[in-house]
């Protein structure tokens, strides 16, 4: 048995005080004070020592005594994905139903129904990059965000990638980045993972076969994580009842009769 609050022993050094206090003589004598006091059926030093008790075991219980721990190391897989989605001019071309900005969002919508508990954060870039939403799993609430962002604030400009994967990296220690954008030398809305050579480029399809290739290569960057949990058999509620009882004891009395 181990205690996970061992510091609340230190409470006990009011019993010895608290005995002394007890102790300490009236000035009456014995038989004045038995004129003066009711007989009940428990007597006053009886009642102490329960209250005594009673003070002892939830003292015990406030250390928290624990049994059977056991520690179990689990091995998370998780990223933390920054997307980075161009909203330069490029992007406003209707070549692509009902324009490319669009279709990246309905792709966008696809790829969070297939994640799992991932942190995602959202950067729109321009010629200079702004967040749209921190690492967050909440995936409706950055669709919502996307639904509703001014359009007129888009399109405007040209995309400055290199200082938006700088803001990105700002955002995690160790970020997956999916950049998606319109590359005039490939002739397509394409989507780039971590990679400024581009090896890790996915072509836009109308089906969902580029989705599953950036799920997949999505899959290749997963960084574990182990964490430990704790596992223990609380007792507390053992000299917490015992207290109770203790404290039961010292206020109940039956009157007895001379």
């Amino acid at each position: 048995m181990e205690f996970l609050n061992p510091f609340a022993f230190l409470l006990l050094i009011f019993v010895p005080i608290l005995w002394k206090i007890k102790n300490k003589k009236l000035p009456f004598s014995k038989s004045v004070l038995n004129k003066i006091v009711i007989n009940y059926g428990v007597s006053k030093k009886k009642r102490f020592v329960f209250y005594l008790l009673s003070y002892i075991f939830f003292i015990t219980a406030l250390a928290r005594p624990v049994s059977g721990i056991v520690q179990k190391h689990i091995t998370i897989k998780k990223n933390d994905i920054i997307i980075l989605l161009d909203g330069s001019y490029l992007m406003k071309k209707n070549d692509i139903y009902p324009t490319r900005f669009d279709a990246a969002v309905e792709k966008l919508k696809v790829l969070f129904s297939k994640l799992k508990d991932q942190n995602v954060g959202l950067l729109i870039v321009k010629d200079y990059p702004y967040l749209i939403s921190p690492l967050t799993t909440d995936y409706n609430s950055i669709i919502y965000l996307l639904k509703h962002i001014n359009k007129k604030q888009l399109f405007d400009t040209a995309s400055n990638f290199e200082l938006a994967i700088q803001k990105a990296k700002k955002l995690s220690k160790h970020p997956v980045i999916l950049s998606i954008s319109y590359m005039p030398q490939k002739g397509d809305v394409v989507y780039v993972i971590n990679s400024k050579k581009f090896k890790n480029v996915v072509n836009f399809t109308y089906s969902n076969q580029d989705v599953r290739k950036i799920l997949s290569l999505l899959s290749k960057k997963e960084n574990s994580k182990t964490i430990t949990l704790t596992q223990t058999n609380e007792l507390f509620y053992y000299p917490l009842i015992a207290g109770i009882i203790f404290l039961f004891l010292g206020n109940f009395s039956v009157r007895r009769k001379n």
